[in-house]
């Protein structure tokens, strides 16, 4: 007896983000990924944040917010700045290159939002975070 995909909870969550990265190629192009987009609406041309802060607000770890980082480096999105009191300590900040793809790539988010979730009730949105955070809940439980 094989089990029906469709009846695993995972597998409907990677059914969905599939759509919503089709929904972002589509809006925003293949060059700037959705955790680009995240990343450079986090940052700001004045304000630097640490790669623990950046890396805590993304919640992702260490290393993959650095793969992140250098990755939108190469682009000339970020900078990173060693500290001047302790130089492991690593800032990153927006460069004027990057604040420009992040204010051309604003309205291309605001319609990939009102997009994706056009056919969606203000309460399924809710109860979509609700859900999502019971599973975080969940997993942090299981650790």
């Amino acid at each position: 007896m094989s089990i029906d995909l469709n009846d695993l909870v995972c597998f409907n969550f990677y059914k969905g983000w599939r759509e919503v990265k089709a929904f972002y190629q589509e809006i925003l192009g293949s060059d700037i990924s959705p955790q680009n987009i995240y990343i450079l609406e986090l940052c700001d041309l004045e304000e630097q944040f640490t790669m623990q802060q950046l890396a805590e607000k993304m919640e992702l770890d260490g290393s993959a917010i650095s793969t992140l980082v250098s990755r939108m480096e190469k682009k000339g999105w970020l900078k990173r700045i060693h500290g001047t009191k302790d130089r492991r300590k690593v800032f990153v900040q927006l460069t004027k290159e990057g604040h420009e793809v992040k204010h051309a790539s604003q309205e291309k988010l605001r319609l990939l939002t009102e997009s994706l979730t056009s056919n969606l009730h203000t309460d399924d949105i809710q109860k979509l975070k609700e859900i999502v955070e019971v599973i975080r809940k969940n997993r942090i439980n299981l650790v």
